[in-house]
């Protein structure tokens, strides 16, 4: 009955998770994954070998901070019986099927940490030379099906700029709910404090997600296809986005050997400054928004700036851009300007000769930055799931049973 229980709430969980990736929603983050590594036995036999263990996993982005995920894998543990004289070796198969709660720190960040927290269940046979013994007292063979708590925790390193692609590195501890995977009971060794026997292991893997805008992009430019003016041809994708979502007629003319053309006077100067701008497209709440562009210019600059500001809220403010070297430019939106509605901002250049706008962004086409609000009380709770979490593991991992 227990096993039947497990298997529908598994099916159940990840009908749930598929429907809320591909069921039409404004947003999707559904997040595939694998990972691989070694895991230990930590039970009544001390200093057993790390063995291999592969993972498949779902995982959906309730929000930046938090996120929900199934896994289900293929473990094995062991190692040499105690007191054995033929020196024989037993083998654990463990097969899991769990859920958990991921806690980010810093969801927007290149570099991630996180905390996790989870439980399931799983399908567990111990073998001796590949033969699964029977108990001597009931004759029922030593296998069978349990539960367990788990708590891991990690890193997760973006390998693109759309942070759909991620490695990961980490390890996680699981607390079984029985005290067989090794054949040998607590009590049987006079342990006056008996634990249950546990699972440590460190993994890597990779984690791809299926994101789209909240706004509408039905060709996957970046624009949203209210600001686009061809809703179904891409922006240029060499980096020259004036973020109108049209590509240029002619775009290998805004290259960067603009940036070395002899110009004699303002006169001379019919080509409008270049900006190539890669939009900000999220941050947190109160966070400075640093903006980095490339300008090129045939002869003299005039000026750069930065237009700014809170959706729906007031005038625009006028920000500098500085040249920092070569054609980079950088300014910043300051943060009490970076409210939970969002914010919308331009990069405009003029030259000397006034022979034009380069521009990323218009007023009337802004690039609106998307602003996750709350991210103080998110990392509080994440630091109280790691405390919660890997203060349990500690524990029971350190504790001893004598």
């Amino acid at each position: 009955m227990k096993t039947k229980t497990m298997t529908i709430s598994l099916v159940c969980v990840l009908l749930v998770l598929s429907n809320l990736g591909f069921g039409g929603g404004e947003v999707t983050n559904l997040g595939i994954g694998f990972k691989a590594g070694l895991n230990r036995l930590e039970g009544d036999i001390s200093n057993l070998p790390f063995k291999p263990f592969v993972y498949g996993s779902l995982d959906y982005n309730l929000f930046w901070f938090l996120s929900v995920g199934a896994e289900a894998g293929y473990s094995i543990v062991g190692g040499k019986i105690p007191n054995d004289l033929a020196e024989n070796e037993f083998k654990t198969v463990i097969i899991p099927y769990e859920g958990h709660m991921k806690f980010s720190f810093l969801p927007l960040g290149k570099v991630n940490p996180y905390v996790i927290i989870g439980g399931g269940g799983f399908y567990w046979n111990y073998t001796i030379n590949d033969t699964t013994p029977r108990y001597a007292t009931t004759g029922r063979l030593k296998k069978g099906y349990d539960s367990f708590f788990k708590s891991g925790a990690g890193v997760e390193i973006a390998l693109n700029r759309n942070h759909s692609i991620y490695f990961n590195l980490g390890a996680t501890f699981r607390y079984s709910l029985t005290d067989m995977l090794d054949d040998v009971h607590s009590d049987e060794l006079g342990h006056r404090k008996g634990l249950n026997d546990g699972l440590f292991d460190f993994h890597g893997g990779f984690t791809f997600y299926f994101r789209t805008s909240t706004r509408g992009d039905r060709d996957n430019d970046g624009v949203p296809d209210e600001l686009d003016l061809a809703i179904d041809i891409k922006e240029d994708p060499d980096g020259y986005m004036d973020h109108d979502g049209k590509p240029e007629d002619n775009p290998l003319r805004f290259s960067r050997d603009m940036a070395g053309k002899t110009i004699e006077s303002v006169e001379d100067d019919v080509d409008p400054p270049i900006v190539i701008h890669y939009p900000v497209r999220r941050v947190e709440e109160g966070q400075d928004i640093v903006i980095k562009t490339d300008i090129y210019e045939n002869f003299k600059l005039k000026t750069a700036s930065i237009i700014y500001r809170p959706i729906g809220l007031g005038a625009w403010k006028v920000g500098q851009l500085r040249p920092k070297y070569g054609a980079l430019y950088e300014g910043i939106i300051p943060g009490r300007y970076v409210r939970k509605q969002g914010v919308e901002y331009c990069v405009i250049a003029i030259d000397e000769a006034i022979s034009g706008v380069g521009y990323s962004g218009l007023p009337k086409l802004p690039i609106r930055v998307e602003v996750i609000s709350n991210p103080k009380a998110w990392r509080i709770i994440s630091g109280a799931a790691a405390l919660i979490g890997w203060g349990g593991a500690g524990y029971l991992m350190l504790k001893n049973q004598n």
